[in-house]
């Protein structure tokens, strides 16, 4: 019997969904629950499960191509897994293990060479129980690994269908820190000059498919230039300040278990300046000819991620404490960068802030998260001259770039927003008394 499983309706709007990884090939035995594919939407990646056991007959998309929901993914021959004699576990079968030379209580002698068995002798092997080319792990997982070095290849998966868990990370992780701290403390012999890298040659041209997280920026990106009017205002901004009193309140913060960034308090200081600038807290509907202000403060936060760039978003911004803004843009980034962001963490931004941090260089013109008409860009603090009271002094400066939409915002008031976020980073006080 035939059973076509279909793209199902992810929620959240979504109506289509790009197939980024097989899990399966045609003619495979697949177990209940065993991951299928991986896809992607516009809030987030989900790995399909099989919902039933049989043989894999067809595949309907090549990764990289995209199903629209309702549509059908794969197709499962049922028939087969009903012939399959019960009792058998899906899961990968353990690697072998070699027969020790000798048995505690016996010779040790060399025993006799055993007579080759014959091929009509072999058993017939169990295809729903034979491991799996490619470890089985979600994307989460994969990334997790990646951050801590483990090949998934040697990690013995113990979650549902052969999975491997976070939990199995863990277990090798622990495994490995022994043999990890041995090699450390032993300072590697310096590499002989033939062995050092070597520039790339000259050859042909390397092509890379443009899909997956990587089309999806191409898309939005293409979008907001074609759909906008950029321009941008840059102004520098006095943090010596500010950096004083995040200096002061991040032991308080660590105590709590969260580690205190810039980002907070740049978060906070923007919702009290569109507040007061409320066309930058907006969205321009041409279909209806209408500016739509924002009576929310959703806070999208530019995440550079292994795959690209993501936006997860600081929900009710206007809402939260220092503390609070700082335990949620910790858990965003770390899912994002993680690969495991929740679709409920994904979009409906209502102003964006991008930071480059470290590599924040002098600044930049950052480009707009459609359909929103305002991002502020936050460039790196570094100590620089600068006059105050007719005299040169070094001062702790960065520089803020704001990018806004002129179709909604005039440059005046691009200028006076941006004037705003620094009076309230200048001066961090002025943002205590606006906590809720």
């Amino acid at each position: 019997m035939g059973f076509q499983l279909e793209l199902p309706d992810i929620g959240e709007g979504v109506v289509e969904a790009e197939v980024q990884k097989w899990f399966v090939v045609e003619g495979d035995l697949v177990a209940e629950d065993q991951p299928l594919v991986e896809v992607m939407t516009d809030k987030a990646t989900v790995v399909i499960p099989s919902p039933r056991r049989g043989r894999v007959v067809k595949r309907f998309w090549a990764e990289g191509q995209i199903a629209r929901v309702h549509s059908p993914l794969v197709e499962l021959d049922l028939d087969v897994a009903a012939a399959e004699p019960t009792g058998k576990v899906a899961a990968p079968a353990p690697a072998p293990v070699a027969a020790p030379a000798s048995t505690p209580g016996t010779a040790t002698a060399p025993a006799p060479t055993p007579p080759a068995p014959t091929p009509a002798a072999a058993p017939a092997p169990d295809l729903l129980a034979a491991p799996l080319a490619r470890p089985l792990a979600t994307p989460a997982v994969r990334a997790l690994a990646r951050e801590r070095g483990i090949d998934l290849r040697t990690v013995r998966a113990t979650g549902p269908g052969g999975r491997i868990s976070r939990a199995d990370l863990d277990g090798a992780g622990q495994a490995a820190a022994p043999a990890a701290a041995a090699a450390a403390a032993t300072p590697p012999a310096p590499a002989p000059a033939a062995s050092r890298p070597q520039p790339v040659s000259a050859g042909p041209d390397e092509r890379l498919p443009l899909r997956g997280l990587r089309r999806k920026i191409a898309e939005r990106m293409a979008l907001s230039k074609r759909t906008a009017a950029h321009f941008t205002f840059v102004e520098q901004c006095d943090a010596t300040e500010l950096k004083r009193v995040k200096e002061a309140m991040a032991p308080a913060v660590a105590a709590e278990g969260v580690k205190l960034t810039f980002l907070p308090f740049i978060v906070k200081a923007t919702v009290a300046a569109l507040q007061r600038h409320p066309k930058l807290n907006a969205a321009l509907d041409e279909a209806a000819g209408e500016i739509v202000l924002k009576r929310r403060w959703d806070i999208g936060i530019a995440s550079a991620t292994e795959g690209g760039l993501m936006v997860p978003v600081v929900r009710g911004a206007d809402q939260r404490s220092i503390l609070d803004l700082a335990r949620e843009i910790e858990r965003l980034s770390a899912d994002a960068r993680a690969g495991r962001g929740r679709p409920a963490d994904q979009g409906g931004s209502t102003f964006t802030v991008t930071s480059l941090g470290a590599l924040g260089g002098l600044f930049a013109t950052p480009v707009l998260n459609h359909p929103e008409v305002g991002i502020l860009g936050v460039h790196r603090i570094r100590p620089t001259p600068v006059v105050r009271d007719g005299q040169v002094v070094v001062r702790d400066v960065m520089h803020l770039s704001v990018t806004s939409d002129h179709r909604v915002v005039d440059g005046h008031e691009a200028a006076a927003f941006c004037y705003e976020v620094i009076r309230f980073l200048e001066d961090p006080s002025l943002l205590f008394m606006r906590m809720v």
